[in-house]
């Protein structure tokens, strides 16, 4: 099967509106403030910093897996340009945690040594996978949801909050 190519406009419109979506989840409990436009945030995975009622600051980086809900499967990221073999956000990301918004089914919330964990002892039964973008490839494993959900620190469903 061949995979579509990835479309780097349209996922920034869709990662505009997750951003906006995760935003407005977080906002009542904590100050959010987006950093993700910041060439230091960038290089290191981060797209907000969070501050906690109690004081304490928290990194995130955001995610937006638009085919988790088809496949039963998240991907996590190794190479992000394989012509240029530029690490994946899986391995390289410092945020203190993950937030993967699967629109119109969940949001998971990930400390990134659990994932990264969990890939590691699964990559032997996983296969990777390339998404093709324009002039190289993005590669990765796909990891069961119900896996993934079980080292998640917090699962949000979504029921019908979007309508």
């Amino acid at each position: 099967m061949q995979t579509k190519p990835y479309d780097f406009e349209t996922q920034c419109k869709v990662g505009q509106e997750g951003e906006t979506f995760l935003d407005q989840w977080l906002y009542p409990i904590y100050k959010v403030l987006d950093v993700s436009n910041e060439m230091k945030y960038q290089q290191a995975g981060i797209d907000r910093i969070i501050t906690r009622s109690d004081g304490s600051v928290i990194t995130i980086e955001y995610k937006f897996d638009l085919v988790a809900k088809r496949t039963g499967n998240l991907f996590f990221e190794t190479i992000s340009n394989d012509k240029e073999m530029i690490p994946g956000w899986g391995w390289s990301s410092q945020a203190d945690y993950w937030i993967v918004l699967i629109p119109e089914q969940e949001i998971l919330v990930f400390k990134p040594g659990k994932l990264r964990v969990l890939v590691w002892e699964l990559q032997k039964t996983l296969q990777k996978r390339s998404v093709p973008n324009r002039g190289y490839n993005t590669v990765g494993y796909p990891i069961p949801l119900t896996q993934a959900r079980k080292v998640a620190f917090q699962i949000k469903t979504l029921y019908l909050e979007s309508l």
